[in-house]
């Protein structure tokens, strides 16, 4: 287990019309993305898809350097932002949107990798085909299975406290 702690985690905005103006600005930035709603899951190349939370209650854009999660809750949303020590903001206008959850600073032990795989594209199993739209530019006929990568960070318990995801990619 890795004990440098390169994480900063902040509170994100609550309100639609801010947060939809970060996963605007953020998205460009991102790599990758996780969609959700109740009977749709997505995986499409950020910069060039939109990204309405109307359609999307919950979901994520992330790259090695960041991860922008979200999930509506009531009215409102939950939103975070975990960044390592090189990201910078893309735009300084969103960074006042974001408030530091000291919580997680004083709590964190250590981090590990942790490597998942996704369902793959044409398991009938889900009763519809997957896309992985944000790996196409990486697409080897040869590799049939999408790997997720996350970091796993702990206490000094062991104990899980937070994670975020850094990246996907194809595996045979």
């Amino acid at each position: 287990m890795e004990r440098e702690f390169d994480l900063t985690v902040l509170n994100g905005p609550a309100d639609h019309a801010k947060l939809q103006t970060v996963i605007e600005t953020l998205r460009q930035s991102a790599q990758y993305a996780i969609l959700e709603a109740l009977t749709d899951i997505r995986f499409p190349y950020p910069p060039e898809s939109e990204i309405k939370l109307v359609d999307w209650p919950k979901g994520r854009v992330f790259a090695p350097a960041f991860e922008l999660r979200w999930e509506k809750n009531g009215g409102n949303f939950r939103s975070v932002l975990a960044h390592d020590a090189g990201f910078s903001w893309p735009a300084v206008e969103i960074s006042t949107s974001f408030t530091p959850d000291s919580e997680l600073r004083n709590a964190f032990f250590g981090w590990e990798k942790q490597l998942l795989y996704l369902w793959p594209e044409n398991d009938m199993r889900l009763g519809r085909k997957l896309r992985y739209e944000c790996l196409e530019r990486q697409r080897d006929d040869n590799r049939k299975n999408v790997q997720l990568e996350a970091r796993l960070y702990r206490d000094a318990h062991g104990r899980l406290i937070f994670w975020r995801y850094r990246e996907m990619r194809w595996t045979t």
